[in-house]
């Protein structure tokens, strides 16, 4: 739009014979609205979240309520201001499988709102062979693949709640998974050793829940099986004597069939 800003507009369409409510099912914070959807420039990989207001406030339209039958409503939802030569950005949704492509088009209109917190774009982690860096990466065997996720990434310090970053890491694992037809995913928590089994055993078992939640909506394989433990200290992967190796130590594992 002519002031920096980007919108996204999305239909939304009931096929159903009821009345649908959306709910908070496109945000998390925002009722009625597609708050939590994001913008995905892969070309520079980086993550666009929606403008927040300073009231807290999503920088969006809400529905007025129930979707009927066969009708559409629509949404729209802003966005710091792409580079200009990018013509395409990829759509991610709590409800769907990303949305790849999307044009972005020009146009002369303007919403004027001088209440905005500052824009969020994250950059993507992406998984790779090696453990360096964010400490996220994979190990593999002829039959099968490890994906090594830092629970820093992940989550907040004593946190099971997944991070805005999560999800982004979580949809490429996904892909892998279905990719690969494995039929049973297996997730582990781990921690390092500060404090004690009655603290890490249950915050890495939660953690490990979380990650098998999110993989469980995003992935478009049927028949999957999890199965799901925290471990808490007792698998050490690196020097805990360090603050490097407890880092490695705080991880989630994600294991599947090749």
């Amino acid at each position: 739009m002519e002031n920096d800003l980007l919108r996204l507009r999305i239909g939304v369409t009931n096929k159903s014979e009821d009345n649908f409510n959306l709910g908070f099912g496109l945000s998390e914070t925002d009722h009625l609205s597609a708050g939590s959807v994001s913008l995905i420039d892969e070309r520079n990989q980086q993550r666009y979240l929606s403008y927040r207001q300073s009231s807290g406030q999503c920088f969006c339209n809400q529905l007025d309520g129930n979707i009927p039958s066969g009708e559409t409503d629509l949404l729209w939802v802003m966005y710091p201001k792409p580079p200009e030569d990018l013509e395409r950005m990829t759509v991610t949704t709590p409800l769907t499988p990303p949305i790849f492509d999307i044009p972005i088009t020009s146009s002369s209109e303007t919403i004027e709102n001088s209440n905005l917190d500052s824009p969020q774009i994250l950059d993507l982690t992406m998984i790779s062979d090696s453990l360096d860096g964010d400490q996220t990466g994979r190990t593999e065997s002829n039959e099968e693949v490890s994906i090594i996720l830092s629970s820093d990434v992940l989550f907040d310090t004593n946190s099971a709640e997944l991070t805005n970053e999560a999800r982004d890491i979580l949809e490429q694992v996904a892909q892998e998974i279905d990719d690969s037809g494995a039929p049973t995913v297996s997730i582990d928590g781990h921690a390092d050793n500060t404090g004690n089994d009655s603290i890490n055993i249950p915050l890495s078992q939660e953690r490990a829940e979380s990650v098998e939640k999110s993989l469980a909506e995003i992935i478009t394989s049927e028949g999957i099986t999890f199965e799901v433990e925290g471990h808490g200290s007792a698998d050490p992967i690196a020097d805990n004597e360090t603050e490097e190796g407890r880092e490695r130590n705080r991880r989630v594992s994600v294991t599947f069939e090749k």
